[in-house]
Parts: structure tokens; sequence; C-alpha cells
């Protein structure tokens, strides 16, 4: 009799009708364990607002089915406790319908804008730095562990020294000299004379302020063993990095420095693994003890509360918005801007060195949203050009240094493996480095755009307004001068062109972006599976969403691609749990996945070159139907 009511229900579970019912109530319980649990204050984000109830729907519809619900109501013969199970599933039903409704409008202003092609190699604007418009660009895939064990920030998933490494390479091919100490000193000097000081270095007792990236971080997180949070912000390893080379090389006293972010917190996790040499450890050794840690609220140990000056930022929006500058950007001579390799959320624009400044005043950071959702629109002013033109903000900027470690693709919070060449679905393993804003951001951006997260094009409007801005528009300072002055180049790189290649942009020949690439030693071609990639939810073939592990209900097209090949490939084979289902011979690679499957497979797919040799790739996803 049980193996019968089995039957039936796996049948009843294969008609569409009721497969969204499930489905629906799998995916809120597991969104609600994977994000709820292990941060309760998510529970008011309006996502968690439309699963709750659903999951818990859900999981009274089993709770009633396994526990005998339709056997007591048959004891009990009454009319109106038959009719309770299926009350309960319109109920489960009508929460499911509202909530992808509600669902669908707010996840409407973050939804993937419509893909465009910006034009190569058409740079506007004036570049700027010790070598005008040079961006360095440092990649090494050894400088974390492709498969994390934790959190993307712990100790064992970092590599500090190649890290160190990798900052002292971008810092030598900005500066395009031999030694460290040399680099900073060129460095300094451009900034002292292009600011009217004079040719000179860096001078003891010269204050040095660090704008960090931590827009996730909400609270400190007390017991650092309690912390339950994977989103990507300011990596203490790029940070610590950094720090070594202004202590241990250019010789600044590490009271001179502050690191700060003054609308959020400076978390534990991150402030421990920047503090001590190495964390955790036995004994813990402080490293960075005298640095100035500056934040929104103060409360925590060694962490000061920002303070508000007398000087403000005027915005160019309508309203004429202000805001305060702290003292620690007030009192800082230099100025280093650490924007990180993030997409946003937020119309689909990106978190770059413009962005990154939204942190460097006191007023809640909220109200400048409308201003920033307004300069999507090309031609419209832009709050990150008030902040880049500022002459206490972005004038004060001896250097704008790309966190790439861990890329986002689809937000700001959630990391992800890059599939484009050469990274072939691993951790993005990058650093920045540039004295020209615009440049680098474009940069960036040209990164982002071509791994397929599809920023909004109205998200480089800010660039444009960077590069050329328009006459009589933006006045930051409030004293009456008004912004004539190019603030970088802006260029889009061109795609054709090998990504190693310095001729992938226009170059300082043609006062283009000056592109300096390290790292093609580690390079290797590849076959990647572009679909489905991993810890996503497809449906019907479709990509929903973020998810722990790769979940596909029902039928998808299985796609691969080959990075980095210069030699013709023979055929492309897709395996399933070890056995060949499909074989393609040409462009593009693709086999439809049709046949019924469930719980955990592999999909495997091997691409055969030169006779003997091949590339290998597989994935493991969960598959339903």
């Amino acid at each position: 009799m049980k193996k019968i009511c089995k039957k039936r229900l796996f049948m009843r579970l294969k008609n569409l009708k009721g497969i969204w019912f499930h489905i629906l109530g799998i995916a809120c319980m597991i969104w609600f364990l994977v994000r709820v649990i292990p941060a309760p204050h998510r529970s008011q984000y309006p996502c968690q607002q439309i699963s709750i109830p659903i999951a818990l729907g859900y999981i009274a519809f089993w709770s009633g089915l396994f526990l005998g619900l339709s056997q007591w109501i048959r004891k009990v013969k009454l009319r109106t406790t038959a009719v309770v199970p299926a009350i309960l599933v319109i109920f489960i039903i009508a929460f499911s319908i509202s909530g992808m409704v509600f669902a669908d409008t707010y996840l409407s202003n973050i939804a993937a804008s419509d893909p465009w092609d910006p034009i190569p190699k058409d740079p506007i604007g004036t570049p700027q730095g010790l070598n005008p418009g040079r961006v360095v660009w440092v990649w090494n895939p050894d400088a974390t562990e492709s498969d994390l064990k934790g959190y993307w920030w712990k100790k064992e998933n970092n590599k500090q020294a190649v890290i160190d490494q990798m900052f002292s390479t971008g810092i030598l091919g900005l500066a395009e000299v031999d030694d460290d100490y040399t680099a900073w000193g060129l460095l300094f000097k451009h900034f002292n004379d292009v600011h009217g000081h004079g040719e000179v270095g860096y001078q003891p007792g010269e204050k040095i302020a660090i704008k960090i990236n931590l827009n996730n971080c909400w609270n400190y997180y007390i017991n650092p063993y309690t912390a339950r949070d994977n989103d990507r912000d300011a990596s203490p390893f790029v940070v610590k990095a950094l720090l070594r080379q202004l202590v241990n090389v250019v010789g600044v006293a590490q009271e001179d420095i502050t690191v700060y972010d003054a609308s959020r917190t400076l978390p534990n996790w991150f402030y421990n693994r920047v503090y001590y040499k190495s964390y955790p450890a036995v004994p813990l050794v402080p490293e960075f003890s005298d640095i100035n840690y500056v934040d929104a609220k103060g409360g925590a140990s060694g962490r000061q509360k920002v303070e508000p000056s007398t000087q403000k930022i005027y915005f160019a929006d309508e309203f004429g918005i202000s805001r305060t500058l702290p003292t620690c950007v007030l009192d800082a001579k230099y100025i280093i801007n650490m924007p990180l390799l993030k997409k946003h959320s937020i119309k689909n624009g990106v978190t770059l060195s413009g962005k990154n400044f939204f942190g460097t005043w006191i007023e809640p950071v909220v109200d400048i949203h409308p201003y920033h959702e307004a300069s999507f629109v090309l031609g419209n002013p832009a709050p990150q050009t008030d902040l880049l033109a500022h002459e206490q903000i972005g004038g004060n900027t001896l250097l704008y240094i790309g966190d790439g470690m861990f890329g986002t693709r689809e937000d700001h919070r959630t990391i992800a493996k890059f599939q484009m060449y050469p990274f072939n679905n691993d951790w993005t393993n990058s650093l920045y480095f540039s004295q020209d804003p615009v440049a680098i951001d474009s940069v960036m951006y040209d990164f982002l755009h071509a791994e397929g997260t599809n920023p909004n094009e109205g998200s480089q409007n800010y660039l444009h307004q960077s590069a050329e801005p328009p006459s009589g528009v933006y006045d930051p300072e409030n004293d009456g001068v008004n912004l004539s002055e190019s603030l970088g180049v802006h260029e889009h790189w061109n795609t054709t062109v090998d990504i190693f290649s310095s001729e992938r942009y226009c170059g300082p020949s043609t006062d283009g972006v000056d592109y300096i690439s390290y790292g093609e030693e580690y390079a290797q071609p590849a076959i990647i599976i572009t679909k489905p990639t991993e810890k996503r939810l497809y449906i019907s073939g479709k990509e929903i969403r973020h998810l722990p592990v790769t979940l596909i209900i029902g039928d998808i097209d299985v796609e691969a691609k080959i990075n980095g090949l210069s030699a013709d490939v023979e055929k492309v084979e897709f395996y399933i749990d070890g056995e060949l289902l499909h074989t393609d011979y040409d462009e593009p690679y693709t086999w439809l996945w049709d046949t019924p499957a469930f719980f955990r497979h592999r999909i495997n797919a091997i691409a055969y070159y030169n006779e003997r040799n091949y590339l290998n790739y597989d994935i493991i996803v969960w598959k339903f139907f």
C-alpha cells in the first residue's frame, strides 16, 4: 500500500501544475535557511517577507501529509474538516502567486538591462597621472584558493605573500621602475608637483586616509567566531599589503594613516586580520596596532567614530544637496581610494572608484540614491563626478587601487567565479593600479561587461561626465568655480585583441588608456561550461537566481565554450555521470538535456584538438524532472 501511495505521489509531482507549488516551497525554505538562520536581521528584507509565509505553508502541507492528517480526517468524518487540506493548499498557492507577483515587482529594480556593445578604442578626456592614463592590471590565480573553505575572507583562502608580491608588481608597473621605494617616491612627487607643492616626495608627519569599501557591513560581529557573512567587502589581505608598503617601504608612521568608511562599520573579521600579523594565530602578534581605524559607529575595540568637519561637498543635483566631510578626510594630505570589482544592484550599476567615495561624508548615504539613479541617463550630472572633482576628495587622491580578488557578477554582495579568459571559472584574483580615476574605472568596467554582468549603459555616464565635464554644472566646493577640466580618460577596450596586450586600448600615443598587464604566464586554455553555472537556479532552462548549489528544474541547454585556445577544436563531447550523451563538432557547443533526471549528477565536457590533446571540465548539479 505504501509503495502505491509513493507512486501516486511522484505521479502528482510530475504534473506541471503541481511542480511549481513544490519548487517554490523548497526554494523558499532553502532561501530562509541560507540567509536568515546565519543572520536573523535579514528576516526583515523584502525577499524574506515574501519567502517566509510560503516556506511555513509548505512545511505545514508536508507535516499534515506525513503525520496522517488525511487518516484523521477520514476517522472524524466531518465535512468541514474534510476540506481543511484543500483550504490549506489554496492559501499556500495564494501566498505563492501573490509572493511571486510582489517579487517580480521588487526584483524588477535589479533586473538585467538590455545588452549593449560599447564603442571600442574611442577615447575621450585627458589622461592623468605620472604616466598619463596608465592602468596596471596584475593577475595571479594563486592569490586565493579556488575551492574555498568557509568564508572568502578567511586566512586559509587567501595567500598574503602572493598578494604582497602582486602589490609590489603593480606599483612598479605604474611608476615604470625597478624598486618599490623609488616607485612610491615618483608617485608622491608627481602628486605634489601637480598640486603646486614642488617636486617633493612624502614628508614625515603627512597624513594619509585610505577609503575602503564596506558597503555590506552593518555591525561588528562582536564575537569573531559568530561572524556569518560571505558578502563581498574590502579584503583585509589587500589592505594589509598596502599598509606594508606605506609603513615598511615609504616609511609612513602608523599613527599618520587612517583606514576609514564613514557610512559603515569595520567588522571584527576585517579588523583582526589587518590589526594582527596573522589571524587567527597563537600567539596573536600585532602588526598595525597604531593605525587609525575609523567608521560610522566607533563602538568596537580599536575603532573610532567618524567626526564631522566644517567642510561640505555640494552635489549638482536639482535639489542642491550638501553633505559634511569627516575630519579624517580633511586632515589627510593624501587619499588612497580602494574600490572593488563589483556590480551594483541599483539600476545595474557598478561600485568602482566613483561609487566607493559614497562613504566619504557623515550623513546617510541613502539620501543620495535618487540623484545617483537619475545619473544613469546619459548627459545627466552624476554624484561620482562631484566626488572625484572635489578638491579635498578626488583632488587629494594620490592613488586608486582596485581590489579584484573576488569579483561579483549579479549584485554588490555575492562573489562569483568569472568564466571569461583567463579566469576560466575561477576567482578573478586581480589588482588594478592607477592615478587616473576615470581610466581605472573604465578598465574595471570593461572586465565586468566582458564577463556578461551587463552593467546598464547609463551606468557609465559618470565616466563621460568626468572625462568631458559640461560647463557650469559641477561646483562641489560651492566657491563659484565650476569644474572645467577633464578628470581623466575614458575608453572601452577592443575585445578582439588579446586581453594581455597593451593594444587592447589606444595607449598613450593617441591619449587613450595606457594599459599594462601582468600574469600572462599563468594563462591556460580551457573549456568552460557556461550553462549551467555554479550555484544557480534554472527553471525550464532560464537562470533565476543565485543558490548555494546548482539546481536545475526541467530541461536545459547545456552550453560550453573554449577559452584561449589557438588550435582548431575537433569536437566537444558532453557526458552525464560518465555516460557520453552528445557530440558536437561545431560552435556553438550546446546540447539539450531533456531526459528526466533526479538528484545529484556530474556534467562533463571534453574538447579534443591536435588529435591527442584535450581540455576537460565538469560541474556538479542537482536536477529534477
